[in-house]
């Protein structure tokens, strides 16, 4: 299997994998440098936690510390994958593409989407760095369920790179209606 670059995707061993903006778990750091890990609160990972352990499961996402580490973390039995992002990924993609481009253009709200090319362009990219860690975490024929705006783009480059996996795709905003989605000039 290759990755679109022409390189080769290997199968992890997780048959469900979770995909969304933030992994479980939020750092902390004691005054002595020790750092350590504790559960992050949320819906999410409340109600997938009995499925993740039951089917080998993983945790695709970003770990909320600026270029931190992307070796895989195991945390009281989660195996959770850290994508890395960089201070220009968290503002580009996170703070500028997903939340002020995006999220006041699916609410309709008083405050006008803003349209910036480099934070469409670090938007697509880190979308395709996500997939990418999906692809080398998921088991041959595994199911995956990328959560929300911020990763919309991950279905489809995970399809690209692994059509054998079963996609599932949660939306936790309401879809704008077309004419609102039509104002947005990248639509793919």
């Amino acid at each position: 299997m290759t990755s679109g670059d022409g390189g080769t995707v290997a199968s992890g061993n997780s048959d469900f994998v979770v995909v969304a903006n933030r992994l479980p778990i939020d750092m902390e750091r004691s005054a002595d440098g020790t750092i350590t890990w504790k559960r992050a609160p949320g819906g999410l990972v409340t109600a997938l936690e009995p499925l993740l352990r039951r089917q080998r499961g993983a945790w695709i996402g970003w770990p909320g510390v600026v270029d931190g580490d992307e070796e895989p973390i195991v945390e009281d039995g989660l195996r959770l994958y850290p994508v890395r992002l960089s201070a220009e990924d968290v503002a580009d993609y996170y703070e500028g593409f997903s939340n002020a481009t995006l999220w006041p253009l699916y609410h309709d709200v008083v405050v006008k989407p803003i349209y910036h090319r480099e934070w469409w362009d670090r938007y697509v990219d880190v979308n395709r760095r996500f997939a990418e860690a999906t692809s080398c975490a998921a088991a041959k024929g595994a199911t995956v369920w990328v959560q929300d705006y911020q990763l919309q783009l991950v279905p489809k480059m995970l399809r690209m790179l692994r059509p054998d996996l079963t996609i599932g795709f949660f939306l936790h905003i309401p879809f704008p209606p077309v004419e609102l989605f039509m104002q947005m000039p990248w639509r793919t």
